[in-house]
């Protein structure tokens, strides 16, 4: 199957795809800015201006090119996703685990990403290696898809985690549930900081919120807002008890969860591109099958 090139709404492209699969692709995607709170400096337009250079956009090409999927994300992907289920890819970047996934045999892969330059490295890489993946510019809280549109979702890499604000991460999660059918699984990574490597550091940190000596551009408790090489980098990091909230208050029912190590020995070549994270499976109950919740306004 081949890619015809950069699509727009109500283009199409060559392969043997499905019409539900083709309208799915015509569906259009909107750019909605995420609000933050407490006037924070920690919003969608730094985290675009870190995604977007030409720096990290290479760092995730190669990531892309020469790590591809983690041996933990084989084995959950085909432990719950079947070849012909139409996924969505969260926060793909420039295509590491959209790609794996047609090499694993999956035929109706779409790709969603918040930054533009992203969404055009990923292109290329498709058209230069000949992957019938769709890729199109969108924000996770606000996916202009219809209801159940989706078999299955991903957001790989901690990306959910990279959305400012405990409020948007939730309407992500809503807007995500709301697009996959009933019973359809979400698959997710997020840092915990209840992980025995980092508890020291959270501890003195819980002490600087509670004194108000913390950093004002944060917006919530597990914040971290680094000055990296790249540039700066924005993440929230969770726990399990906060995850289970915000999973509950958005309606997702969870099925498991577990550290990266305790599914897998990655590879040094793994190990080296991205640290120890959680993966959460998480279920769309069946009940919602005759349901129906508008997108965010």
């Amino acid at each position: 199957m081949e890619f015809s090139g950069e699509l727009g709404a109500g283009q199409l492209f060559t392969g043997a795809f499905d019409t539900d699969y083709l309208h799915m692709v015509d569906s259009v995607l909107r750019l909605k800015e995420y609000g933050t709170k407490n006037g924070s400096m920690v919003d969608e337009k730094l985290v675009k201006e870190y995604f977007s250079s030409d720096q990290v956009v290479d760092h995730y090409s190669r990531g892309t090119l020469k790590v591809g999927l983690w041996e933990s994300e084989k084995m959950l992907f085909t432990r719950y996703f079947e070849k012909n289920d139409r996924i969505l890819d969260m926060g793909t970047g420039t295509g590491r685990i959209a790609f794996g996934l047609c090499e694993l045999g999956y035929r109706y892969v779409m790709g969603v990403e918040l930054c533009k330059t992203m969404v055009q490295r990923a292109r290329k890489i498709a058209r230069m290696y000949n992957y019938s993946v769709v890729f199109q510019v969108g924000n996770a809280t606000a996916l202009k898809f219809e209801d159940n549109l989706f078999d299955q979702a991903i957001f790989g890499f901690n990306g959910l985690m990279q959305i400012p604000g405990r409020d948007n991460r939730i309407k992500a999660l809503r807007e995500i549930r709301r697009v996959i059918q009933p019973g359809g699984r979400f698959i997710f990574t997020a840092h915990d900081r209840d992980h025995i490597r980092w508890k020291k550091f959270w501890k003195q940190q819980r002490k600087s919120w509670n004194s108000g000596a913390h950093n004002p551009d944060l917006i919530d408790f597990g914040d971290r807002l680094e000055d990296t090489e790249m540039g700066k980098l924005y993440i929230h990091v969770t726990t399990t008890e906060e995850m289970r909230a915000d999973l509950n208050e958005a309606g997702w029912i969870v099925e498991m969860d577990s550290f990266r190590s305790q599914l897998a020995n990655e590879s040094l070549l793994v190990r080296e591109f991205s640290d120890e994270c959680r993966f959460w499976v998480v279920r769309k109950p069946e009940a919602e099958a005759h349901s129906s919740e508008p997108s965010a306004p």
